[in-house]
């Protein structure tokens, strides 16, 4: 059996294996064109060494459906030249991620568009942890970018939560892993961990809110972290900043509104019990003043700087890719 798929770029590597744009074998060989076949995202490893592929499929099966979630349309396995290989089909993002849109852009986002991310993405954080999940890794690298079409040719987007390798069931213990460098238990990328994740290795839904908080902070200032000299410094001196944060060292720029300042706040509080929950920070005044989607006048900037006039997915210069490489 050859593969399932036939696959028309390679789009990235993790720690899992490796992301491919691809296509229905089946669907291709009865369409009378290869453009009407929908591509998606495969992600694929050795099934011999497929154990996080695994659960992150089981995890999909578990969450179900959520417009703020990637959707999987399920798994299999190929064989390529005697090999098997895991395969784990996803919704293609053309869009890109998170993180490539804000370094494309070079800037930072207005709060109104602040807000219109925020919103979709506190939605998705509380499906996962309604659900019994911990996502564990979130950070602009794992939120992909779904380009949609006004009717009046804008082009707008939306985001979704993605990359569930790291995840676990809330409450479950055991699975902490303590890097020998710096002794801290951080799960996930350290840039994106909180105090108690890297201190107590305690890896529940609060942590989830300040590594969203991380992104709500990028966002809104530009800035990729709110540490200082985050990119001259070790991973030793990181977490030493991480563990030793107080409430009273974030530091804020005065053109921040009110509303905004106090939604990071309740993001980045210290103690996990004043931390916001998800549904809560749905109902914060930076979240509710979005009572509409954004202005037009902001979907046609979208559009200016993602430089689309047509998506093409064999373009060279597509901005499209599943995972973050680190």
């Amino acid at each position: 059996m050859g593969s399932l798929w036939v696959k028309r770029r390679f789009l990235g590597r993790g720690s899992f294996g490796r992301v491919f744009l691809a296509q229905s074998a089946a669907l291709l060989a009865y369409s009378k064109s290869p453009a009407l076949v929908p591509f998606v995202a495969l992600k694929a490893c050795l099934a011999s060494r497929s154990w996080s592929l695994r659960l992150e499929k089981d995890m999909f099966e578990e969450l179900g459906s959520c417009n703020e979630i990637v959707k999987c349309f399920g798994s299999g396995i190929s064989i390529e030249d005697g090999v098997g290989y895991f395969e784990l089909v996803l919704e293609y993002a053309a869009g890109g991620t998170l993180e490539q849109l804000l370094r494309f852009r070079g800037r930072k986002m207005s709060e109104l568009e602040a807000s219109y991310c925020t919103n979709m993405l506190l939605k998705g954080l509380s499906h996962v942890h309604e659900n019994g999940f911990v996502h564990c890794d979130m950070k602009p690298g794992n939120i992909l970018v779904f380009l949609c079409k006004h009717p009046s040719g804008l082009v707008k987007y939306s985001l979704k939560l993605a990359d569930f390798g790291s995840a676990k069931r809330a409450g479950e213990t055991g699975f902490e892993f303590v890097d020998p460098c710096t002794g801290y238990k951080n799960r996930g990328t350290l840039l994106y961990s909180s105090p108690e994740s890297v201190v107590f290795g305690e890896h529940e839904a609060p942590m989830d809110i300040w590594s969203l908080g991380c992104v709500v902070f990028h966002m809104l200032t530009g800035k990729r972290s709110m540490w200082p000299n985050n990119f001259n410094v070790d991973d030793i001196v990181l977490g030493d900043m991480i563990a030793n944060y107080q409430d009273c060292g974030l530091k804020l720029l005065d053109d921040l509104s009110s509303n905004a300042k106090d939604f990071l706040r309740r993001c980045l509080a210290r103690n996990t019990e004043e931390r916001w929950t998800a549904d809560e920070l749905l109902k914060h005044p930076f979240i509710t003043q979005i009572s509409k989607v954004l202005p037009m006048s902001e979907a046609s900037q979208t559009r200016k700087i993602m430089g689309y006039q047509k998506i093409d997915p064999f373009s060279s210069s597509l901005v499209g890719s599943f995972v973050s490489v680190n």
